[in-house]
């Protein structure tokens, strides 16, 4: 029966077991209405009983010796009454008197009852009259000195037929209620059911890759509105993370294909013709920088699935910014040089952040590396930081904490603010290939600090230079905390001598 169930609709279970319950339920009710009403009849049937026994206890003993009288049924003018029989009992327990309709049976109870009786208890018996069912008293009266016990009693096969077409009345309004409330169920479900319907057909749809598509807004919002809305919401991010993931493949294949394309290129020609070892030395050197380049597209394209992937398993601790900041303007010691570009560090507080910190590394190396790349030559950038109040979108009871990089590049237009952080994306891309770069870095730099808690956004930018804003979940602390004391504010400027270039200002773009 489980397996039958299994293969029907959903609203036809829902129907047969609301119909079980509601009929088990009714057929529970049904019976105690029956049965209160059982006990009623017969508690009324007693007191009819006792009464009339009474009745004819009196008349019995109201003239010279016990006798009975017997009903004149024409005097009721046809009317409906109740029959009743009587049995007067001597103190011996035989019948010495009988109405006409039990005159020929023989006593209808014992000599127990009888005895029970005489001696003043006056019990109240069921007895079968010739067949019939009947409900009488056996009542203790006395004439001259002589005991005497007189059985009364009218019969119940009225009562039993009335109980009788109760059960069947019963009986046919548990059926017809059944049938009710099934068709009632089934309407209620099929209704309560009909957004999971249309979910179901759009979601069909959906699995047959139409991934725009979205379910329709909830009339009201209950339950099923609440599901509605988060199921359009995980949609929007799955369409959303899907689109991402196109684009990210066409993007990854177009910039793995150059320095494919370029290695390829670079081995034909070498065997094209016999090379002097001189000559084949070169090319491998062009082949190595080339598999260089991809191998740093590969790194950067994995770093951004594992920042993806959010914040698990990352260790973080409290990193003191002055010392990592150092670290990063040295590794861009020789591309300041080469572009007499001068680093200064100013208005710096000793700032710790909570952070991993070869994470934290690549972030301050990837913003540096794209001020520095992205700016005109003999230009300067400057790094400054402090504590901040957090924003809406962070936890308010995060402390936070800002460092600003500004530069002294042509600056990005208003629009590309956010596109910049963008994978592969470039403000001018016929300018940026030039920089090198594998169009990750600042992509790379959101998906990082996401994953710890915090943000990067272009602060300002105009003609004279961009500031980009990176905050973190941090504090400002003296520099006593820590072994070694850290520099004061303007601790170091990276300056370099001039050099003779022609190199002309870029657009800031992704590094």
């Amino acid at each position: 029966m489980r397996h039958w169930l299994r293969r029907m609709p959903f609203r036809t279970t829902l129907t047969i077991w609301w119909s079980l319950a509601f009929g088990l339920v009714l057929a529970a009710a049904n019976v105690a209405i029956y049965a209160t009403f059982n006990v009623y009849l017969d508690r009324d049937l007693d007191r009819k009983v006792r009464t009339v026994a009474a009745t004819e206890l009196a008349s019995s003993t109201d003239g010279p010796g016990i006798h009975l009288h017997e009903l004149a049924p024409e005097a009721l003018g046809n009317g409906e009454f109740a029959d009743k029989f009587v049995q007067i009992f001597g103190a011996d327990g035989q019948v010495r008197l009988a109405s006409t309709n039990v005159r020929t049976l023989p006593p209808l109870v014992n000599t127990d009852l009888v005895m029970a009786a005489v001696d003043g208890r006056a019990p109240l018996v069921s007895v079968d009259v010739g067949g019939r069912p009947g409900r009488a008293a056996v009542l203790r009266t006395q004439l001259r000195g002589e005991h005497y016990a007189v059985l009364v009693g009218v019969f119940r096969d009225d009562i039993d037929a009335h109980l009788t077409r109760l059960a069947w009345v019963l009986a046919i309004v548990w059926g017809c209620g059944l049938v009710a409330t099934a068709a009632v169920g089934y309407g209620l479900a099929s209704r309560a059911l009909a957004p999971v319907v249309r979910i179901s057909r759009r979601a069909a749809r959906i699995a047959q890759g139409d991934f725009a598509i979205r379910l329709d807004p909830p009339e009201q919002l209950d339950e099923v509105g609440e599901m509605t809305q988060s199921l359009n919401e995980v949609l929007e991010r799955l369409h959303g993370a899907l689109e991402a993931h196109r684009r990210f493949a066409a993007d990854a294949s177009h910039e793995l294909r150059a320095p494919l394309a370029s290695i390829a290129g670079e081995i034909d020609v070498a065997l094209r013709r016999p090379r002097r070892a001189e000559e084949l030395r070169d090319t491998l050197c062009v082949v190595r920088e080339r598999v260089a380049t991809l191998r740093s597209l590969c790194e950067d394209l994995m770093l951004l699935v594992h920042a993806q992937e959010g914040a698990s398993g990352l260790e973080l601790c409290e990193v003191p910014l002055m010392g990592t900041i150092r670290q990063s303007v040295a590794r861009l010691e020789a591309a300041a040089v080469s572009r007499e570009i001068t680093i200064d560090v100013c208005d710096l507080q000793d700032l710790v952040v909570h952070a991993n910190p070869p994470l934290l590394a690549r972030v301050l190396d990837n913003v540096l590396a794209n001020a520095v790349a992205y700016n005109r030559a003999g230009g300067h950038v400057i790094i400054s930081g402090g504590g901040v109040n957090p924003t809406k979108a962070e936890a308010s009871s995060i402390d936070m904490v800002a460092i600003t990089v500004t530069d002294s590049g042509r600056g990005i237009p208003a629009r590309e603010f956010d596109r910049v952080f963008d994978r592969f994306y470039r403000v001018d891309a016929s300018r940026s290939y030039g920089m090198g770069g594998s169009g990750l870095g600042l992509a790379i730099c959101r998906e990082v600090l996401t994953a710890l808690r915090g943000s990067i956004r272009i602060a300002a930018s105009s003609p004279a230079g961009t500031t980009f804003e990176i905050r973190l979940p941090g504090k400002v602390v003296s520099s006593r905390c820590f072994s070694e004391p850290l520099t004061p504010p303007r601790a170091f400027t990276l300056e370099r001598p001039a050099l003779s270039t022609d190199a002309s200002a870029s657009t800031d773009a992704s590094a």
